[in-house]
């Protein structure tokens, strides 16, 4: 995204107003943090706050680190990450040949820098040679105190959102895990997670396609100095990334009327101009498919369907070109972990 883009961009009231909240547990002063912000409002006193601006989201939160002498903004319990650490952390990675080496470093930086007290190895890659998949682990049920796992769950989706900007393409979660039971409220995880996310687990884990591991850092140092100014903002709100990959192409091709039949395979093999052989190829280095893609797709259009209150259950599966209610639903579980009726009710 350019920095002309950037300027138009908004954040909405309900992000600040979360940062805020966590201001105010720590016994910060609020004023101070609004004041560093630039912020023209406390949207905690305001009926209907506005949004703000990318930079202005981006100063609050580091006002709220600098306040508590946190970067992870206190949100995961008992681990600190003292100031200037994040920067550190990140330049650890830059130089690295590949992902796999850049998250194995950040894993022994963290193991080493970062303020936990009992010397444990925090994080665990674990790979799945038959699925071709790999899960990223962070702290085990029995390290955090309940209701608080989700917290790690969220830190790990800020994880691959900046892997995501270091190889400059999008890392697709295939499937989730929390060390805790489901909270009652999901829109923290909706907001993260556009996959099944698995409560109850032994660890707090994100699963994605081990193929991403292989490619290479496509980032500067300079470029790393440009990110870490709105860092908050890229890898809470909206990650940085280009779309310039196959698999932006094919969601472009495909557009969001789904009532009208897709294209099988190899005609959209042949809509690329490329060998079905060649296009498999190219969407397993991004590690993605086809059938992911329009999954994902459905996915996305699904929730924004189901956010309309005039819109029934049946009247959504017709518009994502299913003619049985009860196959929507059966995909839609699959999508997400939930029934559409549960999804509304959220």
């Amino acid at each position: 995204m350019s920095d002309r883009e950037l300027a138009g961009e908004r954040v909405a009231a309900s992000f600040v107003k979360a940062v805020l909240v966590q201001a105010r547990h720590y016994g910060c002063d609020v004023g101070e943090l609004i004041a560093a912000a630039g912020l023209d409002e406390n949207p905690l006193g305001v009926e209907q706050p506005q949004s703000v601006t990318v930079e202005q989201y981006s100063r609050l939160c580091v006002a709220l680190f600098r306040s508590i002498g946190d970067e992870s903004g206190g949100f995961l319990p008992g681990v600190n990450t003292p100031l200037g650490g994040t920067r550190m952390l990140a330049y650890s990675m830059i130089g690295c040949r590949n992902l796999e080496q850049a998250l194995r470093r950040a894993m022994d930086f963290n193991a080493t820098c970062r303020e936990r007290g009992d010397g444990r190895a925090e994080h665990e890659l674990q790979h799945d040679p038959a699925a071709k998949t790999v899960r990223l682990s962070y702290l085990s049920g029995a390290d955090v105190q309940p209701g608080m796992q989700v917290s790690v769950l969220y830190s790990l989706a800020i994880w691959v959102r900046f892997c995501s900007w270091l190889i400059d393409q999008p890392i697709e979660l295939l499937q989730a895990g929390c060390a805790d039971g489901e909270p009652s409220r999901r829109r923290g995880l909706d907001h993260f997670f556009h996959c099944p996310v698995h409560f109850g687990e032994s660890s707090n884990w994100v699963e994605f396609a081990d193929s991403v591991l292989r490619k290479p850092i496509a980032r500067s140092e300079s470029d790393l100095e440009r990110f870490l100014k709105l860092a908050p903002y890229h890898v809470v709100i909206k990650p940085m990334v280009s779309d310039g990959g196959i698999a932006a192409r094919i969601r472009e091709l495909l557009g969001d009327d789904f009532r009208r039949e897709l294209p099988a395979f190899d005609e959209l093999a042949r809509q690329l101009n490329m060998s079905e052989r060649t296009l498999r190829r190219r969407l397993d280095r991004e590690g993605t498919s086809y059938q992911r893609i329009k999954d994902q797709l459905r996915r996305e259009e699904a929730i924004a369907f189901l956010r309309n209150p005039e819109l029934t259950v049946s009247d959504v599966a017709e518009l994502l070109g299913f003619s049985d209610p009860s196959a929507f639903h059966r995909s839609f579980k699959r999508w997400t972990g939930r029934s559409p009726g549960d999804y509304r009710l959220s």
